[in-house]
C-alpha cells in the first residue's frame, strides 16, 4: 500500500525506468534489423550488377541456362540466412522484453500482497474470509501466469526444434538459433 508521496514517486520511478528499458530493447532490435537489411540490400544490388554483366556476357542458350542454375542455389541459402538472422535478432529482443514483463509481473505480486497484508491487518473483525478469499484468487492468477508462460516457452522450444529439423532435413542450416532462458 503507498502510505507516502516518496511511495508514489519510486512507483513512477520503476515504471519509467520499465518503459525506458523496453523501448530501448525494441530500438536496439530495430536497429539491429535495419542494418541487416542494408547489409541485405547493399549485397542484393551489388549480386544484381554481377548477375547482369554475366547475363550481358553470356553467348548461347547453354551458357544462360547454366547461368540461372548456378544462381538459384546460392540465392536459396542466402535467404534462409537472412531468414535466421532476422529469427535471431527477434528472438533476443523477445527474449529481454520478456525478461522485462516477468520481472514487472513478479514485482506487481509481491507489492500485492504486501497490500493484502496491510488491508488484512486493518481489516474489521470479521472479514478474514474475504481477505482468504482475494489472496486465494491473487494466488490463482500467478500460478495461471506461471503456467502459460512456461506453456508459451515449450511451444517455442518445440517450434524451433521442429524448425531446426526441417531445416536439416532439406539439407539447409537451421533457421533457428537456440534460445536463452528467460
Amino acid at each position: 500500500m503507498i502510505n507516502t508521496p516518496e511511495q508514489m514517486m519510486q512507483i513512477h520511478r520503476d515504471a519509467l525506468h520499465m518503459m525506458q528499458t523496453a523501448a530501448i530493447a525494441s530500438i536496439n532490435g530495430l536497429e539491429k534489423l535495419a542494418s541487416l537489411n542494408m547489409q541485405a540490400a547493399r549485397s542484393s544490388l551489388e549480386e544484381n550488377a554481377e548477375m547482369a554483366k554475366s547475363l550481358l556476357a553470356a553467348k548461347d542458350v547453354k551458357s544462360l541456362s547454366d547461368l540461372s542454375t548456378t544462381v538459384m542455389q546460392p540465392a536459396a541459402e542466402k535467404y534462409a540466412s537472412y531468414a535466421k538472422h532476422c529469427y535471431e535478432i527477434m528472438n533476443e529482443t523477445s527474449a529481454e522484453l520478456t525478461k522485462l514483463v516477468e520481472k514487472q509481473m513478479s514485482d506487481g505480486s509481491k507489492q500485492l500482497h504486501a497490500a493484502l497484508d496491510t488491508m488484512a491487518r486493518n481489516a474489521p473483525a470479521g472479514s478474514e474470509g474475504m481477505v482468504t478469499l482475494v489472496k486465494s484468487a491473487v494466488s490463482a492468477a500467478n500460478t495461471a501466469f506461471d503456467q502459460v508462460s512456461r506453456a508459451t516457452k515449450q511451444v517455442a522450444e518445440m517450434a524451433e526444434a521442429n524448425i531446426a529439423a526441417a531445416t536439416k532435413a532439406n539439407g539447409r542450416p537451421a533457421a533457428a538459433a537456440p534460445r536463452k532462458a528467460a
